[in-house]
């Protein structure tokens, strides 16, 4: 017996976080939208060793973040082994083979397994998630979930131009078969994508910042004010129409340049300088072997977990030397994306209205990383020539997800009205209604 369901998401695969909003309807035609906020890693469990919950325990299980608990295998051509995987910062402390993101090597993110396994991971989760919701159990043992999937995902912008076909097709070609084991009773869930969009990371953002209109920017104006940026006389309304920008897309592996000009993703002027967020804490990590301070952290993940989670009393001595070997890697790469900038610049630097600096590693440089980036600017273009918002982390590492959410939206209203109609969705923060044209990247 098979139960169908759709589900419609933008997901941001970072190299250091998994950003997602994922929508489905009910049977009762009620639309849920699921916010997805986990580390980008997994760990591969070679043995039977995670004990599973009692059946009667999903709906409760449910009700938390799922999603950060999820224990899946899968039968798919995109993933070489069917080894059971634990998601998010359940991976983190688990005693298995942990899986992230190569930042060092060359391969694209489009070429690493782990990419498919946090996007499908994710549909897996979603789907059991509804269906739980909506009956109130499990399915039983003998009801295979099918979904039919869409989704808008991004890639840094250089892999973009080499990859976003094949990207799509490996998820198009054939049906994706993911088991849940967190419960006695395993559940088997069938992905088919009918519809995969991938835009380029930065590029989201841009467009999320756009369709989400003047109240946003009314806060990141407001935002950026109180950070002794006076813009005077500049309204939103003011920046929101300008249509020559340069975004500054600070991930854990990358950073991403997007530049618009006359309103359009310029893929001559934008690129992707190849080290990110992630790169300072390897660079910590590796600065603290060498000097002989023992840290007793098996990856950049657990650091940044810890850096992000601050001191408490018992460790405030501890957390200071570790945040002083951070910082210093901190300054090199600041004065490193500074230069990329200027290489930006140099190109469109004239026409600039605007220039954006977001992402999820943007919170934790800005000390180091605004100043040279205001610096750089002068230097290119005059201290009055366009100004740079540095938008808060708290929202501003969620724009890319925001963005490929509308862009999946936007697809799926073109195709099959009645479908998208059946609910835009209720989450903690409302769901937008305007449109976006992919066609556009």
């Amino acid at each position: 017996m098979t139960i169908s369901i759709n589900l419609t998401g933008g997901i941001d695969v970072g190299n250091g976080y998994v950003k997602g909003l994922i929508r489905g309807a009910g049977g009762s035609s009620t639309a849920t939208i699921d916010e997805i906020d986990l580390p980008s890693g997994v760990a591969l469990i070679t043995r039977s060793n995670a004990l599973p919950n009692a059946d009667g325990e999903a709906p409760a299980k449910m009700a938390g973040d799922f999603y950060n608990e999820l224990d899946v295998s899968f039968a798919s051509p995109l993933i070489s082994d069917q080894y059971r995987r634990l998601f998010g910062t359940r991976a983190l402390s688990a005693q298995g083979a942990f899986d992230e993101f190569d930042v060092v090597g060359r391969r694209s993110k489009a070429q690493q397994e782990l990419s498919k396994v946090l996007v499908m991971g994710a549909f897996a989760a979603k789907a059991l998630r509804d269906y739980v919701r909506e009956n109130g159990m499990l399915p039983p043992a003998d009801e295979t979930l099918n979904v039919q999937a869409r989704v808008a995902l991004a890639l840094p912008i250089n892999e973009y131009m080499a990859h976003r076909t094949s990207y799509a097709a490996e998820f198009t070609n054939g049906t994706h078969t993911a088991t849940v084991h967190n419960f006695d009773t395993p559940v088997t869930i069938k992905l088919r994508f009918v519809d995969v969009q991938v835009i380029p990371e930065g590029a989201s953002a841009q467009y999320a910042i756009t369709v989400k209109g003047e109240d946003l920017m009314d806060a990141m104006l407001a935002d950026v004010r109180r950070r002794g940026v006076t813009l005077e006389g500049i309204t939103s309304a003011d920046v929101l129409a300008a249509q020559h920008t340069v975004g500054i897309d600070i991930g854990e592996g990358t950073v991403n340049f997007p530049v618009f000009t006359a309103g359009k993703f310029n893929a001559d002027a934008s690129t992707t300088y190849n080290k990110g967020y992630g790169s300072v804490l390897t660079g910590a990590l590796k600065a603290m072997d060498d000097r002989g301070f023992i840290s007793g952290f098996t990856s950049r993940k657990q650091l940044a977990e810890y850096l992000q989670a601050g001191p408490s009393a018992l460790k405030r001595n501890f957390y200071q030397k570790v945040a002083q070997f951070v910082e210093e890697e901190m300054m090199f790469f600041s004065k490193e994306i500074a230069e990329q900038f200027g290489r930006v610049l140099a190109v469109v630097g004239a026409t600039t209205e605007v220039a954006y600096v977001y992402g999820g590693g943007a919170g934790p440089v800005k000390a180091f990383l605004y100043p040279a980036l205001l610096d750089k600017a002068t230097e290119m273009n005059s201290e009055d020539s366009f100004p740079t918002l540095y938008l808060d982390s708290s929202y501003s590492r969620h724009l890319n997800r925001e963005g490929l959410y509308i862009a999946a939206q936007t697809v799926e209203r073109k195709t099959d009205p009645a479908l998208a109609s059946a609910g835009r969705g209720k989450r903690n923060r409302s769901s937008e209604d305007k449109e976006l044209t992919t066609a556009e990247v």
